[in-house]
C-alpha cells in the first residue's frame, strides 16, 4: 500500500511542478541512485536499523540535491530551484521504499523478521527434535510438496 501512494505522489509531483519532465526524471533518478547508496550504507553501519536506513536514502539525496543546487548550479550561474531538491529528495523515498522490500524488516515476509517472528511457512518452524515424518500411506498425492508437508504437519 506504502508503494502505491508513493507512485500516485511521484505522478502528482511529475505533472504539477516539472518545468521540463526530462530534468525531473533525472533528479529522481539521481536521488534513487544516491539514496540507495546511502540508505544502504546506514542500513550497514546500524546493524539494520529502519529509522537509520530511512534516514541515509532521504538524508543522502536531500544533502546531494541541495549541494547540486548550492555549488554546482550557482557556480554556473544558474538559479535556485527548489523543484530539483524536491524530485532528488524524492528519489531518496523511493529508494528507501525499495530498500525495506529487499533488506527491510518488514512482517509481510518481503524482507527479513520483524521483531523475531517466524515468516509462517511451516519448512522454518520446523526443528531437528520434532522431525515431521511424511505419511507412508500416500500414494498418489498431488505432488506438490508444500501440500504434504503441511499434511504431515497437520497429522502429527
Amino acid at each position: 500500500m506504502k508503494s502505491i501512494v508513493s507512485l500516485v505522489l511521484i505522478f502528482i509531483f511529475f505533472n504539477s511542478y516539472a518545468q521540463d519532465s526530462a530534468d525531473a526524471i533525472k533528479h529522481l533518478g539521481a536521488g534513487i541512485v544516491i539514496g540507495g547508496a546511502g540508505g544502504y550504507a546506514a542500513h550497514k553501519l546500524s546493524n539494520g536499523d529502519r529509522g537509520w536506513r530511512w534516514a541515509g536514502a532521504v538524508g543522502s539525496a536531500f544533502a546531494a540535491g541541495l549541494a547540486k543546487e548550492a555549488i554546482y548550479d550557482q557556480s554556473r550561474g544558474a538559479t535556485w530551484e527548489t523543484r530539483d531538491v524536491v524530485f532528488t529528495t524524492l528519489g531518496g523515498v523511493v529508494s528507501a521504499l525499495a530498500l525495506e522490500v529487499f533488506v527491510g524488516d518488514g512482517g509481510n515476509g518481503r524482507g527479513g523478521n520483524r521483531r523475531g517472528k517466524s515468516c509462517g511457512c511451516l519448512v522454518t518452524q520446523l526443528d531437528t527434535e520434532n522431525e515431521i515424518q511424511l505419511p507412508s500411506f500416500v500414494e498418489n498425492g498431488t505432488g506438490d510438496i508444500a501440500s504434504e508437508l503441511q499434511a504431515a504437519y497437520l497429522l502429527r
